[in-house]
């Protein structure tokens, strides 16, 4: 049903005497005005609550194993190349001495290729480190967006629900009405038609209000039996943090940037190691012992030919996925800067209107009721009036609710843009 169809069953409606509608009507407005004050109650603390799910989430225990994964091929890949072998013949032949050789055999890794393996692996960990802050990052961000969609929905139910006992009170008295002869059929239908509105409205704010919970608990990524109570944001919303640093040195700092430089560092590295790869490693052997019962003494020394495979074609490999790196960071740089730019400028304006709001708005809204429900009292606003103004000043407290939330929702953003959330949160400790 359309506001205006709501208004014209409330019009209708309005035909039941002010004295008949008294008492009902002062009960629910006392209700609503539990529901206009500002207050912020919190039940733990946000920093906290953000820590324990850092502390218990899966992604964040899959995204340290592959810090400790990396660092582990860190340490493998600085190792030596090769081992050395050891070589022992023996031979014992009928009427001729016996004949015992010892060897030892070394590849030399001539060319460093180790030093270049543990270069690029170096460079390897320092990404998965960066991804991981990336992981810590987003989970935040989703939470927290998550929390902010969830309350809102909690709150705007709360609204639905004084809508509905609001409603009810006029359906029963337009059936009083309509039985005693006060009212038509069809001003009795629309009472109706009105309080199956607010029902369906309600049973859809019920249902945003499940989805809403489902997505938080999705996005926490765990039971979230071990969390006692889920903090209330605060009314008050942050100012923007920059700490002094310009846009460069911010965006140079985000984990993804930090992720894409050290992929690049890591594909220049892997240039080194694919042309030393192409240099081949001579085996050094040493020999002794004694052969029919004459001392011997040998060396020898191998060394592969690159002939069928010249491995040059890994060297070109190396260096367009390094050119790839390089586009893929310039393009990463020019994105961080058009989205923190466009999200400090949302979080601005939401930020902006909601101080207005609290500051002009909220203040107004609590007067308006006081103000109506007095004229109401003495005689001065019709019972149709004033339950259509009460249903404006409903849908202006939603929409501030709806503010409330996008304003939040905007802090998250430009939080996710700046990588900023740590730093916040640190704040909040």
């Amino acid at each position: 049903m359309t506001k205006k169809l709501f208004y014209t069953t409330v019009l209708a409606v309005g035909m039941l005497t002010v004295s008949t509608l008294a008492y009902s009507q002062e009960t629910a407005v006392e209700k609503l005005g539990m529901n206009i004050s500002v207050h912020d109650v919190s039940n733990i603390h946000l920093s906290t609550f953000i820590r324990q799910i850092w502390q218990d989430s899966p992604i964040m225990q899959e995204a340290d194993m592959k810090v400790k994964m990396a660092g582990a091929q860190k340490k493998a890949s600085s190792k030596w190349l090769y081992n050395p072998e050891i070589e022992f013949s023996a031979e014992d032949k009928d009427g001729a001495k016996k004949s015992k050789i010892f060897g030892i055999n070394q590849t030399i890794d001539w060319s460093g290729k180790f030093l270049a393996s543990g270069k690029v692996a170096k460079f390897e960990l320092q990404t998965a480190m960066a991804m991981r802050d990336q992981v810590r990052q987003d989970l935040a961000i989703n939470v927290l967006s998550a929390l902010v969609d969830y309350q809102s929905a909690d709150e705007i139910l709360e609204l639905s629900q004084r809508r509905t006992k609001i409603m009810k009170s006029f359906a029963t008295l337009a059936t009083k009405g309509f039985k005693a002869g006060d009212i038509d059929q069809n001003s009795y239908n629309l009472a109706q038609l009105a309080y199956s509105e607010a029902l369906i409205q309600n049973a859809d704010a019920q249902t945003t209000l499940a989805d809403n919970k489902q997505s938080l608990e999705s996005s926490i990524g765990f039971s979230s039996d071990s969390i006692s109570a889920l903090p209330k944001l605060s009314k008050t919303l942050p100012e923007i943090m920059t700490g002094g640093e310009n846009l460069d040195e911010l965006i140079k700092k985000l984990p993804q940037m930090r992720m894409l430089q050290n992929q690049k560092e890591a594909s220049k590295a892997a240039i080194s190691r694919a042309r030393r790869d192409r240099i081949p490693d001579p085996t050094i052997g040493v020999a002794g012992g004694k052969d029919e019962g004459s001392n011997v003494v040998g060396l020898s020394v191998s060394i592969p030919l690159n002939i069928f495979n010249t491995y040059g074609n890994e060297v070109d490999v190396a260096k367009y996925h390094t050119t790839a790196q390089e586009k893929s960071l310039q393009s990463a740089y020019h994105s961080a800067q058009s989205r923190i730019k466009s999200s400090k400028r949302s979080y601005e304006l939401a930020s902006s209107a909601w101080s207005v709001w609290r500051e002009n708005g909220a203040n107004a809204l609590a007067d308006q009721i006081d103000t109506l429900y007095k004229k109401y009292k003495i005689g001065e606003l019709s019972a149709t009036a004033y339950l259509v103004q009460v249903q404006q000043t409903l849908d202006t407290e939603i929409a501030a609710k709806e503010l409330y939330a996008k304003a939040w929702k905007s802090w998250f953003n430009w939080l996710s843009a700046s990588g900023n959330i740590e730093k916040w949160i640190g704040e909040k400790a």
